[in-house]
């Protein structure tokens, strides 16, 4: 899939690192899960448009 220099940067990170990684990109899910809960909050019901 990628050879050995694609990969190369990946070699440099440490595991507390990619904790560091794992746990921002989470953080930004939860974020985007949010705004998600507020904007259908915001949104009128759909089918009952009279």
């Amino acid at each position: 899939m990628f050879d050995a220099k694609q990969m190369e940067w990946f070699n440099q990170l440490s595991a507390e690192d990619l904790a560091i990684l794992g746990a921002g990109f989470t953080t930004l899910g939860d974020f985007f899960d949010f705004l998600a809960l507020v904007k259908a909050k915001q949104e009128a019901p759909k089918g009952n448009k009279k």
